[in-house]
């Protein structure tokens, strides 16, 4: 039931924020300052009451693809970071509780132990697996913070930069659109084929 409350509550978001979104852009460019938006996309990378491709999109809509890219990708790695400081010190124990919840998780778990630089880097390329489950992943595994941030930071570009694109050009280049999801794609198959191949051969 809640995941239906959860959906109905996402689609009446979109809805509104493609209603009105002409006012919303406008409001941006006259009150979004950069730190300020930065800010925003942290709160809401950290509490997320709204879905961040969508947030990405709609940056994009507003201040374009590279703009866009470049907020998204500071807000959600701050937020990404206070995530895991709180996972590997103060929230430890409430970290292998809500990783409990996720059973699909376990035999990536077993992987990050053995490769965490590149398990960290799939988790965040993979749109199936949860961005906060990958950070409390990474605290309670105790995975070293320079790991973690290099393979984080390289990890969330391709998503970031595909949703931002789509945000600010799809409309207007639908053949880029198509190229740009076909190389994510083309990337996630690699990345599964690769990762299959080494399961298999351990």
């Amino acid at each position: 039931m809640k995941k239906w409350l959860l959906a109905a509550f996402y689609v009446t978001v979109l809805i509104i924020v493609f209603i009105y979104r002409n006012s919303i852009v406008d409001y941006m460019h006259q009150h979004g300052s950069f730190p300020v938006l930065v800010g925003l996309a942290t709160l809401i990378a950290l509490f997320p009451i709204i879905p961040y491709k969508l947030v990405i999109a709609a940056l994009g809509f507003s201040f374009g693809t590279f703009w866009a890219a470049a907020i998204s990708w500071l807000g959600t790695m701050i937020a990404a970071t206070i995530i895991y400081i709180l996972a590997k010190t103060v929230l430890r124990e409430q970290g292998r509780k809500y990783l409990g919840r996720w059973k699909a998780l376990q035999s990536f778990t077993v992987w990050t132990e053995t490769h965490p630089f590149v398990s960290v880097a799939a988790g965040r390329l993979i749109p199936l697996i949860p961005q906060m489950a990958v950070n409390v992943l990474a605290g309670v595994a105790s995975i070293p913070f320079w790991t973690y941030t290099a393979a984080s930071s390289i990890g969330k570009l391709p998503g970031i930069f595909l949703y931002a694109f789509l945000g600010g050009e799809g409309t207007n280049h639908p053949v880029a659109s198509i190229l740009v999801i076909a190389a994510y794609v083309l990337l996630l198959g690699t990345m599964f084929f690769l990762y299959k191949r080494k399961k298999l051969s351990a």
